[in-house]
């Protein structure tokens, strides 16, 4: 059986890593819903950074209420299994006879959020969400949140 790792550890670990990547890793790990809406608004905070920083005349600053609601989707996507529910992330569903190829995922064994659902819930349509927002959703929110984990790892690695 493996030792379980001690709470000052922990704490130890977590003191290393900047203040975002902090409240990113206390949510998704510990469960601690009250750092939600600090996440989404650093993430938000930041990718509005980077686009002044590119000068770039995106939709983005007209509606940064929809960039916070972006920022949640990210939070969500980078929160979950990713899974495929309907094959349990194997790839294939036994049929009895034979294994095929899962049809929900086209046994990839990954769940596929589809841009239809992701605008839906943004309240747009398929193809302003492809236009404006995916890309942004994509390479810079998930990337962001993937850099604190990384964050988490490097922290881990170089203090115990």
């Amino acid at each position: 059986m493996r030792p379980r790792i001690r709470s000052e550890t922990i704490c130890y670990v977590l003191a290393g890593l900047s203040k975002e990547a902090s409240d990113f890793v206390r949510f998704k790990y510990s469960g601690d819903e009250t750092r939600r809406g600090k996440v989404a608004h650093a993430l938000a905070e930041r990718v509005l950074r980077r686009q002044r920083k590119r000068k770039s005349k995106r939709y983005l600053f007209n509606s940064p209420n929809h960039l916070i609601q972006l920022a949640h989707v990210a939070i969500d996507e980078a929160n979950g299994d990713g899974l495929c529910t309907t094959c349990n992330g194997k790839g294939w569903i036994d049929t009895g006879v034979k294994r095929i190829d899962c049809f929900a995922c086209e046994g990839a064994g990954v769940r596929k959020t589809g841009d239809r659902a992701i605008a839906d819930r943004l309240g747009c349509s398929v193809q302003f969400y492809r236009k404006e927002w995916k890309s942004i959703l994509e390479r810079q929110m998930l990337g962001i949140l993937a850099s604190y984990e990384g964050d988490l790892y490097n922290a881990f690695r170089e203090r115990l």
